[in-house]
């Protein structure tokens, strides 16, 4: 992924524009997480700017070069995951809750699978970008904690933790990419194979 100097350097937008500054800013980000969502690895301020209706040179008076735009576009997309998330009722039988934790993150990873190379481009190059990726494992180890809760608390210390990981591991955005992408499975295929080691690591922690 090369990243584009900026055509000049970043300006301050005069005082009382900043609905106008929002908008453009608005639209140069959508337009760079569409280019992403069309499978572009580091989409380039000339078409940015095209889909966006403005000059490039008003791209990098809004971002610094194209890095801190595809964090921010990074920004928007991880933000619409942990949005997206359904956490299942505690009281709801384990069945139910596993269908809907594994239904809620295949939708949210489906519908980002396009732009998954250009997630894993930057975090490579970015220290903020791996830094916002990470929280995003994080908030899915805590959410996976609070919708089996009751089945983890009741398993010893360290298979409790054994277990978490193990479906955190299960249930990541790797994960749906290699049964998707690189098994070729469809999006239901993919949906059982997940329900079934989920619950196949459930047993197994329980008979143990």
């Amino acid at each position: 992924m090369e990243l584009e100097p900026s055509i000049q350097p970043l300006q301050v937008q005069p005082a009382g524009r900043g609905d106008r500054v929002a908008r453009t800013r608005e639209a140069i980000v959508s337009s760079t997480l569409t280019l992403a969502m069309e499978g572009e690895v580091a989409p380039i301020v000339r078409d940015i700017a095209k889909l966006a209706g403005v000059s490039a040179r008003t791209v990098f008076q809004h971002f610094a070069d194209t890095a801190e735009l595809y964090v921010a576009v990074l920004g928007r997309a991880l933000g619409g995951w942990k949005a997206a998330t359904s956490e299942p009722e505690a009281r709801k039988p384990l069945d139910e809750r596993i269908s809907t934790v594994v239904s809620s993150r295949a939708g949210r990873y489906e519908s980002l699978r396009p732009m998954w190379t250009f997630v894993e481009t930057l975090c490579r190059r970015s220290k903020d970008a791996a830094q916002r990726t990470t929280e995003v494992y994080s908030d899915n180890r805590e959410q996976i904690a609070r919708s089996f809760g009751q089945e983890l608390t009741a398993l010893p210390d360290d298979k409790r933790e054994h277990t978490l990981n193990a479906l955190a591991m299960v249930l990541a955005p790797e994960s749906w990419i290699v049964l998707r992408e690189r098994l070729g499975l469809t999006a239901e295929q993919a949906r059982d194979e997940w329900r079934f080691i989920v619950d196949a690591i459930f047993k197994d922690s329980i008979d143990r």
